[in-house]
């Protein structure tokens, strides 16, 4: 049995703690909610109106098999995908990822939580209320048995011609010599530092912030940058955005981004973020141990996980006196 489509507003969709709840809030994001169930199984999707979700929503594991679907990553958990779908009138890529829900208590747990496709899309819907930068989105698919939610994929568009934040720096940044590529390089590693002040100064955690998660586009005749947040499951306004996180998200660019940038690329980015001048000194000092300390519990953290860890040093840690 389909239900028929109902219209909800995409800024309704807000996650906080583990559950999740409807606010009344306005946006001009209207979406449209389809609801299908055959015996005990039912498929939710969230999609705006020039998405075809009739037969969309239903088949998404069997898309995966056509020739134009490129895998980007395949795991037990994630798989994410880049493939074409139809979008109004045209035909668009996107990325789909798809997560698994896949131990008992991640299951039992689902009845009452969000999935991560439905936390993405209220991500998004953060982010786009306080004008950041990010991939499109398009749908949110939530698949359920019983109630219990099996498994889920999240739709965005392609941001064409943009690069990590990292690839860019080293393929396209490094490579400008001169007073010209000086200047360019700090003027990223300005608009970098200022995307993290003002998501923290507005209390929006990322809390996955690390470089392959913004995404450098260049636009315009002026090739201005124009950085974008993916990956955004993990976002949320927080009534009080603690130090802690602050902290974690800047030690997460530096872990991934800092081995790129010269000492005086770091210092700016430390001036755009604390500010600049005398009385600002000290409290960079304290900034910097306090990043060096989580980064490297998180390459712990990594090592302990069994998984590659790229050693970067945002800001390089000195050797301790004999």
């Amino acid at each position: 049995m389909i239900a028929e489509p109902e219209r909800l507003d995409i800024a309704n969709l807000h996650f906080s703690g583990l559950f999740w709840r409807y606010l009344n809030r306005t946006s001009e994001n209207e979406m449209l909610v389809r609801i299908s169930k055959t015996q005990g199984n039912s498929t939710r999707t969230y999609c705006f109106d020039t998405l075809d979700t009739g037969e969309t929503s239903i088949n998404f594991p069997d898309l995966f098999f056509q020739k134009e679907c490129t895998t980007i990553k395949f795991e037990k958990k994630i798989r994410v995908v880049r493939m074409s779908l139809h979008i109004g009138r045209t035909i668009k890529s996107v990325y789909v990822k798809q997560q698994n829900v896949l131990s008992f208590g991640q299951r039992l747990a689902s009845v009452f939580c969000a999935s991560a496709a439905l936390r993405s899309l209220s991500g998004a819907a953060t982010l786009l209320q306080e004008g950041y930068a990010i991939a499109r989105p398009v749908a949110a698919v939530e698949y359920r048995r019983w109630g219990v939610l099996i498994t889920s994929f999240y739709v965005s568009e392609e941001i064409t011609g943009a690069k990590t934040i990292a690839d860019y720096w080293r393929e396209d940044l490094v490579a400008r010599k001169g007073t010209e590529g000086q200047v360019r390089r700090r003027r990223v590693a300005t608009k970098l530092a200022r995307l993290f002040k003002s998501l923290h100064e507005r209390r929006i955690y990322h809390n996955d912030l690390k470089a392959d998660n913004i995404l450098a586009l260049e636009k315009g005749p002026a090739a201005e940058e124009i950085l974008n947040l993916i990956d955004l499951q993990g976002v949320r306004k927080c009534y009080y955005l603690s130090r802690r996180r602050r902290i974690k998200n800047l030690a997460q660019i530096n872990r991934t981004l800092g081995n790129h940038l010269t000492p005086k690329e770091k210092l700016t980015f430390l001036q755009a973020y604390v500010g600049d001048g005398i009385f600002f000194r000290r409290k960079r000092r304290h900034l910097v141990r306090s990043i060096l300390e989580e980064t490297s519990r998180q390459m712990t953290r990594e090592k302990l996980r069994h998984r590659p860890t790229e050693n970067h040093a945002f800001f390089e840690i000195a050797p301790a006196p004999h």
